[in-house]
């Protein structure tokens, strides 16, 4: 059983999150990198998924060359300790003297800072290429790895048994987003993922109940689901309103008592918002 989730950063730009957490049952999220740089999307994500509900995690992108002390303490002021997740990224391609060492050194603080072991990130080419020696310690951490590949196994980096987390794909579309994201399976079912996590939230869906909608079109289809491949299941006659119960689709769709009707699509006006 696997449960599908995203990752992002500044990258993938403005989220609503209200949208997207109807189609993204987990996020891990960018906060810092190295011992300065704040995502600057980092809060806004923070506070789009605690306010969503939806379980979410900060991430460090780690700079070998950088103090490793100074970056955990960073990281951990920066994100704050009401996590139940931390994770770090191991993907710069910098041969450091000590590094391994000096990895175990962060996590430790990282450890001794919020009393949660914290997740690594990278990927079996990264790491296999990077870190030496190998520390016997990684098999103690969740894996969180990188592979883009259509097998249905990643390949793992040495030390490691098993995956927490793979991210199968960099590029990947979830309503609410303008941008690609990247794409990631969890290991277990959507309750193994949200203990995983530790900050899952059940909040009240978005009320729409107050908003209508009217048609600008003769026959404007009613689908199945939101889609303009689903199956036809009725029509909408020019000017008749129907009330809003729900937001979906790639595009802009409606859900109403009869079904699903588009709202607009590549350029074109179906209906327009009347209260």
């Amino acid at each position: 059983m696997k449960t599908f989730g995203v990752d992002v950063s500044h990258w993938e730009g403005l989220i609503d999150w209200t949208v997207a957490a109807r189609w993204v049952p987990f996020v891990y999220y960018k906060c810092t990198d190295g011992i300065k740089f704040i995502d600057s999307t980092f809060e806004l994500n923070k506070a789009g998924c605690m306010a969503a509900g939806i379980p979410h995690a900060p991430y460090h992108y780690y700079q070998p060359a950088h103090d490793p002390i100074a970056q955990a303490e960073h990281f951990i002021r920066t994100a704050g300790k009401g996590y139940g997740r931390y994770i770090v990224d191991l993907e710069t391609p910098e041969r450091v003297e000590g590094i391994t060492s000096k990895l175990q050194a962060f996590l430790e603080r990282v450890e001794q800072l919020t009393a949660i072991k914290p997740a690594i990130y990278t990927s079996a080419g990264y790491w296999n290429d990077f870190i030496h020696p190998k520390p016997a310690w990684a098999k103690n951490f969740d894996l969180i790895v990188a592979h883009y590949t259509r097998d249905h196994q990643p390949l793992l980096p040495i030390g490691w048994a098993t995956w927490r987390i793979w991210q199968f794909s960099d590029y990947w579309f979830f309503p609410g987003c303008t941008e690609t994201a990247d794409a990631n399976w969890f290991n277990g079912d959507l309750a193994a993922a949200r203990v995983w996590f530790g900050n899952y939230r059940v909040v009240d869906p978005p009320i729409y109940n107050k908003t209508q909608a009217r048609s600008l079109f003769p026959d404007l289809h009613i689908r199945h689901l939101p889609n303009a491949l689903a199956r036809q299941i009725g029509h909408l006659s020019k000017g008749e309103t129907v009330q809003i119960n729900e937001l979906g689709g790639k595009e802009v769709w409606i859900k109403h008592t009869r079904g699903w009707t588009c709202v607009e699509k590549d350029g074109y006006r179906y209906m327009e918002v009347v209260k």
